[in-house]
């Protein structure tokens, strides 16, 4: 909360520095894998070393507990590196789907599929879990052989410059450089080519990344986020552990989650219930005073409280106590917020909160509360609280990034599953193996024999195919496409399946047929002119 430490990277500069992280990409200085590991390894060193700085960087900038910064940006790091480290060799090996057996034309042929890097790519991350969020795309782009330009966010300055200090003492400058910087300096680095644009952050941003990503066909992934929504119904069978669940989801980083809770809908007869227990919750965990209490953080700007000010000056709802202080803007404090009775309409309903504001809305039907989510853009969660009945019937008709049955966010901390939106919330998935396929060009290579097929049965591909002499060519064409499926949905053919020899009837007949047919052609005398 004191003044920035950035300097910000000179405008002119930034071109050079992206060109250099292509240079170092063609002399292949990421192609070993030793290599890419002996960096990973270094970077996880360095978060090990420097964790205790790391987490006061994010204190400072958001008055977040030291233990929640070690929990939900620095762990997690950590945590994917060494399954990285104990998977990554598996991962990049070729994989070697079979070969159809019923297209003889691939006989004594081989294939596989290379995992191999992409080139150069760029990661800009957010303000709002600032090291978790930047640092686990780049474990995916080094496993995978890329170099990187990370773009930390300047409203978390610093733990932006906490990055700066670990990758310049920890990793290779070959490899990964940092640009600091506004819009002035990401306007200028989206103008770069770069074979992957990885963003963490919101939709209208993220529609100026994909951008210039289409500038430079480039792929590109879209961490974005959405209203995600809490459906609480009448069948839970704890609703305390409920309440604990949705308010730890949505105060976490005072709010300021991309997976947080947004607003809950709740079934008309249990939702006093669930208020008294939301407001046990807070006192709990923050006392009557939370604005003095060392475990809430503050909101990231001047800028984003008076938005968050506003909605709540504008809200319909009825704003119910939940402690004995107020909003302090030249502190950027929003005490915890619960507001009841909202209508779909609201104000605090238009777009994502990013605050540590709760609307309720009272639903009597299910289906009701269903229509509102699937009318709206798909959120990057979706959490039901109910019987395992309920829960699945939300899971079948609705749409979202993730789902959650009975808890909130903590789907962020399984390991070996994708995490991404779907729609406006987001293009593309992250984390462990999903991580490194972002990152990598599955290219798919074929080696064939020079001898096979002979030349007068591979000369079944190459014009003519015109006159009496050519006519045997279409007869040839199933030695590539058999039509085994239509043989196979007969009874007999669905027999024939259980026997190995049907493959050897299938394959061989258009390959004899074509090999005596091009040899009958051979021998006929070349028609007179």
């Amino acid at each position: 909360m004191s003044s920035s430490p950035l300097t910000f990277t000179p405008v002119e500069a930034i071109s050079t520095t992206v060109q250099e992280m292509r240079t170092s990409f063609k002399q292949g200085t990421m192609r070993d894998m030793e290599f890419r590991k002996q960096q990973l390894k270094s970077l996880l060193a360095g978060l090990h070393e420097r964790e205790t700085l790391i987490a006061d960087a994010i204190t400072t900038d958001f008055g977040r507990a030291p233990q929640e910064n070690v929990f939900y940006d620095i762990l997690p790091v950590q945590f994917e590196i060494g399954q990285i480290l104990l998977n990554v060799d598996k991962w990049a090996q070729p994989d070697k789907p079979a070969l159809i057996s019923d297209q003889t034309a691939f006989l004594m042929s081989s294939m596989e599929v290379r995992k191999e890097p992409l080139g150069t790519v760029v990661i800009i991350g957010p303000w709002n879990y600032p090291i978790r969020l930047i640092l686990l795309p780049l474990v995916g782009a080094l496993a995978a052989g890329n170099t990187v330009v990370l773009k930390p966010s300047e409203l978390a300055p610093h733990s932006a410059k906490a990055i700066e200090s670990l990758v310049t003492e920890y990793l290779d400058p070959r490899v990964v450089r940092v640009v600091h910087g506004g819009v002035p300096e990401t306007t200028e680095l989206l103008k770069q080519r770069f074979e992957h644009y990885f963003y963490t952050g919101n939709g209208m941003v993220g529609k100026i990344v994909a951008k210039a990503a289409a500038e430079h066909l480039a792929g590109v992934t879209l961490e974005l986020g959405g209203k995600s929504p809490v459906i609480v119904h009448s069948d839970v069978s704890d609703l305390g552990v409920a309440a604990t669940r949705i308010m730890w989801g949505k105060l976490l980083n005072a709010g300021q989650t991309c997976v947080g809770v947004d607003y809950v809908l709740v079934h008309r007869s249990v939702k006093d219930k669930l208020i008294e227990l939301f407001l046990n919750y807070i006192e709990n965990a923050y006392g009557r005073l939370p604005q003095k209490s060392a475990d809430y953080p503050r909101i990231i700007s001047d800028r984003h409280w008076q938005r968050i000010k506003s909605l709540l000056d504008a809200t319909k709802g009825t704003v119910v106590p939940t402690c004995d202080d107020q909003p302090d803007q030249a502190d950027r404090y929003i005490p915890p917020t619960i507001v009841d009775n909202v209508a779909f309409d609201d104000p605090l309903m238009s777009d994502e909160l990013f605050a540590p504001v709760m609307p309720i809305i009272t639903y009597d039907s299910l289906d009701e509360a269903l229509d509102y989510i699937n009318s709206h853009d798909q959120p990057l969660a979706l959490y039901s609280f109910g019987s395992n009945k309920s829960n699945e019937y939300v899971f079948a008709n609705t749409r979202s990034g993730g789902a959650l049955a009975n808890d909130t966010v903590f789907h962020l901390a399984a390991g070996n599953f994708p995490f991404g939106g779907t729609g406006p919330s987001g293009v593309g998935r992250y984390m462990g193996k999903y991580s490194f396929d972002t990152f990598s060009h599955h290219r798919s290579v074929l080696k064939k024999a020079i001898a096979f097929p002979p030349p007068s049965v591979d000369s079944l591909r190459f014009p003519p195919y015109q006159g009496e002499e050519n006519a045997w060519k279409p007869i040839g064409f199933g030695l590539v496409f058999p039509s085994t499926y239509w043989m196979r949905r007969t009874f007999w053919g669905k027999l024939l399946t259980l026997v190995p020899l049907w493959r050897l009837i299938v394959s061989v007949g258009p390959l004899l047929r074509g090999l005596t047919k091009g040899r009958n052609m051979a021998a006929k005398p070349a028609s007179k002119q």
